[in-house]
């Protein structure tokens, strides 16, 4: 998906964490330990599903000390260990002190030499590509750290030129609404620059910002709210989203740090982020999903079999789940794809389960791990929004029938 630059390239074609290294450039010492700070974790998935949402820590002095390796705990390595509990997999470069990550959050890009499209963990820094290892990066407090599957290989999909920013107040008050900015920031670097036509989600509502970047709302109830802010519909290839968290409050009622009523505890209060701005909508077409890329009864050949799976959804009310279900006969058997191992499984016929892809937004797209083998396909597109409305499998939108020979 990333193949951003030239630099990154180098540092995919040698599997290594180290650039400076990998393009010729005298090695650096380990980086020694800095100071403590306050910064944001979160972690996309290959088809920029949330995995980790924005989480605030505090990076420590203690090091983090895996697969026989060490690095401070002040560094990105720190910041990615406290931020995802602990779940994230790699292996350790005695030459090069610093860790290459293999997995995060149960998302394994393992390198493999040779492969037509490597996928790899890329580490990003303040909406900039980070050019260093993840213990050689000290940071900083205030820093915002991004782990998202990057692309190397003359079969990846085209990468992204835009990263989203959004900056929102960190705390909002119930009904009253809030100004939020979206700025474009280019993958190839340069200046930032304000992000128009872009959706904005996530507060039981979304708002769509203007020429400015800028984009209203308001919350319903309070409670914690995770932003969002996505390309629009048809925009490929879409700009990695922005994300952000807001917490939501009723006055001073001891939440969001606010401090609460004479003689009610803060551990008393109660919050709700599930309500919607206006009454669920539930008449006809409140929800509808449509594929794009694959046509409905198409004869693919081996060679240009559909490797992308990708759609749109419109709804009344915010998308909260993208499922699909891909289902393959041949020759009198029957597969279904498992979403968890990423391949075809053999399956009783007519059966097969939907595996979710993302947790809302008005479009997906999802890579298969290679080209499909020969048989007769069904691709089944299921979402659900906020108000409890699912998308009917409608045959040439939601339900696509197609042929690989």
């Amino acid at each position: 998906m990333l193949d951003i630059s030239p630099r990154t390239r180098l540092t995919l074609a040698c599997a290594l964490v180290s650039l400076l290294a990998c393009s010729g450039v005298a090695l650096t010492p380990p980086a020694l330990a800095g100071t403590p700070a306050t910064v944001t974790v979160r972690v996309l998935g290959a088809n920029y599903e949330a995995l980790t949402t924005p989480t605030q820590v505090t990076t420590t002095s203690a090091p983090v000390a895996r697969y026989g390796g060490s690095c401070s705990g002040t560094s990105a390595a720190g910041a990615l260990e406290l931020g995802t509990k602990g779940n994230w997999e790699g292996t350790w470069s005695s030459k090069y002190s610093d860790y290459e990550v293999i997995s995060i959050d149960g998302k394994s890009f393992p390198f493999e030499e040779n492969a037509p499209a490597n996928y790899y963990w890329s580490f990003w820094r303040n909406n900039a590509f980070e050019e260093v290892g993840v213990c050689e990066a000290q940071l900083e407090s205030g820093d915002q750290i991004l782990f998202v599957p990057a692309c190397f290989g003359s079969s990846c999909p085209a990468p992204p030129t835009q990263v989203l920013g959004i900056e929102a107040p960190a705390t909002a008050e119930v009904g009253r609404p809030i100004t939020v900015t979206v700025r474009f920031h280019p993958t190839a670097g340069g200046e930032s620059h304000p992000a128009a036509g872009v959706n904005v989600g996530g507060a039981g509502s979304s708002a769509e910002t203007d020429l400015e970047g800028h984009a209203t709302l308001t919350f319903p109830g309070d409670g914690t709210y995770v932003l969002r802010a996505s390309g629009g519909i048809g925009e490929d290839p879409k700009p990695i989203p922005g994300e952000v968290v807001v917490c939501a409050h009723e006055g001073n009622d001891g939440t969001c740090g606010t401090p609460a009523p004479p003689g009610i505890s803060p551990l008393q209060t109660s919050s709700s982020s599930s309500v919607t701005l206006t009454p669920p909508y539930t008449g006809p077409y409140a929800l509808v999903a449509a594929a794009t890329g694959i046509q409905d009864g198409h004869v693919y050949s081996r060679q240009g079999a559909p490797r992308v799976l990708s759609g749109t959804v419109g709804a009344h009310a915010s998308v909260t789940s993208i499922s699909l279900r891909l289902r393959r006969t041949h020759r009198g058997r029957c597969w279904a794809y498992d979403g968890a191992r990423e391949r075809l499984q053999r399956v009783r016929c007519r059966q097969g389960s939907f595996f979710q892809i993302a947790s809302g937004g008005d479009s997906f797209s999802y890579l298969l791990p290679s080209r499909l083998p020969p048989g007769r396909y069904v691709l089944d597109i299921a979402a659900t929004d906020a108000a409890g409305n699912r998308a009917p499998l409608d045959r040439g939108s939601s339900r696509i029938v197609f042929y690989v020979k």
